[in-house]
């Protein structure tokens, strides 16, 4: 999914409990991760390295 231009994200982390349900980046495509933040507003699942590039 495409970051929007104007979203002011609001990231909260999502995690799996299993090994069946793993998520990559949407920035930067690196991945499988067992946890990711999902911006509230926009859904865009970022790592921990991204989500700092995505506030600012």
């Amino acid at each position: 999914m495409a970051k929007p231009g104007k979203c002011e994200h609001s990231f909260k982390m999502i995690k799996s409990d299993t090994t069946l349900i793993l998520w990559n980046c949407n920035m930067c495509h690196l991945g499988p991760h067992w946890f990711i933040y999902e911006c509230a507003k926009c859904k865009l699942k970022t790592c921990r390295t991204c989500t700092a590039k995505a506030t600012k």
